[in-house]
């Protein structure tokens, strides 16, 4: 994990921006400039700790490539293998130099082998282009602009600001106060556009072509529940033994949710297999706030699988001194204050740590939130019943979320409208554009697996990527999570529907799998929590009247701009 940073501009310009990227990688700072190109990596060492490994890499076997890369590629050692057996040499023992190797050797069609977490780019000396390149599901981040002929790129936004003006986009930063979500591949920074996952492209000649390499497809096929569940545990199982591949010592951040307590199993499973060391295990306790403090359940994975378990205890005023920092290294807006917990989480991880992996990716691919349950019990009446003898009047929301799917476009329009008045109120007074509610309408479709598709690829889960991706590396800590390992996430949309919602539980092939391993009473859990906070509390410690969550991010803009 580490930063990057380029463009064809001068080499001192791109060693500015790349300096303000430092902590996402602490251990060594390098660049190289050739015929007006200027490449900078910040490099967090995980996989071969040795200076060969640095980068900006280049190699004996393709000299006239130049290689910066964030991330990992967790199959580099199948990959390793399979281009040895072409009799292609290795010098080091990293995934960085197997990166390059399979990219001389295979083209762009490496990135059809790559099982990672990845944004790079690769100088080609020989034509002066660049070659860019971001993994499936954006994992990494990558933000570039063009101003004619002109190019540069950077990890974080923050980058980008040290060479290019820093105006907003007012139209996307009232996007994400109504929304809390904005355009695609737009960031609230006029110019600055996010790389889109699962493409690459080529930049050359003043011009930036972009390709879509990998597409996700819903297409349900017969599985027997026995089955889904052997598979599942299969493909997770083999997504851990990777993500635990590093040199450095690994953390695993627990809830006592379900998804958090399969990862913890399957750890115990592979103790010691690619693993430097024990892997150490956290939890995450609002203990002033019963109702979402989860302290019992993280005690009780913790038996589960006979580890001990550190536990860490946020306070509320901490957030005073955390706040500015916590927007620094988000660079937009977030939702809420949701986020704060992970950041103090991993804040304390990293003491320890250079490495933790999270259940990120569970409810957006096996049907975890209301709203996903809302579709189905609408229009499966059945699964009502089932819900609502669980969940009794919480049910009964649900399905006025599914009703509210089902009704046509001018409904739909008439009450987003009176939902969001008071919103639209507030964003007229502070002099921001008011965006069309017809934004929102991708989002109240009733079909099941396309909300599932596009909460995957287009709403809920970039954004939880993002946000994890900076809290951790704010930290020098690099996040992994083996949900969105691309075969796992084929696999979710492979599955029928009713092996994700059954019985009257959301997740329910990913609950049958929990008590399998050894956690019963966790897997048939009724209340969900996943990283809560106290939201207006928060808010109000900081000094803002703060009534809801347009207030929040509101406040969190203000510190934006405010710098």
């Amino acid at each position: 994990m580490c930063s990057i940073c380029g463009g064809n501009y001068p080499l001192e310009v791109i060693q500015k921006a790349s300096s303000v990227m430092v902590h996402r990688g602490p251990d060594f700072s390098g660049s190289f400039y050739l015929n007006g190109i200027a490449l900078a990596h910040n490099r967090l060492s995980i996989i071969d700790l040795k200076d060969a490994a640095n980068q900006p890499f280049t190699s004996p076997f393709c000299p006239h490539l130049v290689l910066v890369f964030n991330g990992e590629i967790y199959n580099y050692l199948e990959l390793k293998a399979e281009l040895e057996s072409f009799e292609i040499p290795f010098f080091t023992k990293s995934d960085t130099e197997v990166l390059l190797h399979a990219f001389a050797f295979f083209g762009e069609k490496c990135l059809e082998k790559f099982n990672g977490d990845f944004a790079f780019v690769i100088l080609d000396k020989r034509d002066n282009s660049l070659f860019f390149a971001r993994d499936r599901l954006g994992n990494k981040p990558l933000f570039y602009s063009i101003n004619g002929d002109r190019i540069c790129f950077a990890s974080e936004i923050k980058g980008l600001l040290e060479i290019v003006p820093c105006v907003f986009d007012e139209e996307e930063v009232a996007k994400w106060l109504l929304f809390s979500n904005g355009s695609k591949d737009r960031t609230i920074y006029k110019g600055i556009l996010s790389f889109p996952a699962a493409h690459y492209g080529v930049f050359k000649g003043g011009k930036l072509e972009l390709v879509r390499y990998w597409n996700l497809v819903i297409v349900p096929q017969h599985y027997t529940l026995d089955c889904a569940v052997e598979e599942l545990e299969s493909l997770l199982l083999d997504a851990m033994r990777l993500r635990l591949r590093c040199d450095v010592q690994v953390g695993i951040s627990v809830s006592g949710g379900v998804d958090s307590s399969i990862l913890a199993h399957l750890v115990k499973r592979l103790k010691g297999a690619d693993l430097n060391g024990e892997c150490k295990f956290f939890g995450l306790s609002f203990r002033d706030f019963k109702n979402i403090d989860e302290s019992v359940y993280i005690s009780q994975i913790g038996g589960d699988v006979g580890k001990g378990i550190c536990k860490v205890v946020p306070k509320l005023e901490e957030i005073k001194e955390y706040f500015t920092r916590l927007v620094w290294g988000q660079d937009e807006i977030f939702r809420s204050f949701s986020i704060y917990v992970q950041f103090v989480l991993f804040k304390e991880m990293a003491k320890t740590c250079k490495v933790v992996l999270g259940g990120q990716g569970a409810d957006e691919l096996f049907g975890g939130y209301y709203h996903h349950i809302g579709r189905y019990v609408f229009t499966h009446k059945d699964a009502f019943k089932e819900r609502l003898r669980l969940y009794g009047k919480e049910a009964l929301s649900e399905y006025m979320f599914g009703l509210k799917c089902a009704l046509d476009r001018e409904l739909k329009l008439q009450l987003f409208a009176e939902d969001n008045a008071k919103d639209l109120e507030k964003l007229e007074k502070m002099g921001l554009p008011k965006p069309t509610l017809e934004n929102l309408l991708e989002r109240f479709i009733l079909d099941f697996n396309q909300g599932l598709l596009l909460d995957t690829l287009e709403f809920n889960l970039p954004n939880l990527l993002r946000y994890e991706d900076r809290n951790a590396m704010v930290h020098s800590l690099e996040n992994r999570t083996p949900f969105t390992d691309f075969r796992v996430v084929e696999f979710a949309f492979r599955l029928p529907e009713h092996l994700k919602v059954a019985q009257g539980y959301g997740k329910y092939v990913l609950r049958v799998l929990l008590e399998r391993l050894g956690s019963r009473n966790l897997a048939w859990r009724r209340d969900k929590k996943g990283f809560a906070a106290p939201e207006l509390e928060l808010g109000r410690s900081l000094g803002y009247n703060v009534q809801n969550l347009f207030d929040v991010r509101a406040m969190i803009f203000e510190q934006l701009r405010n710098g």
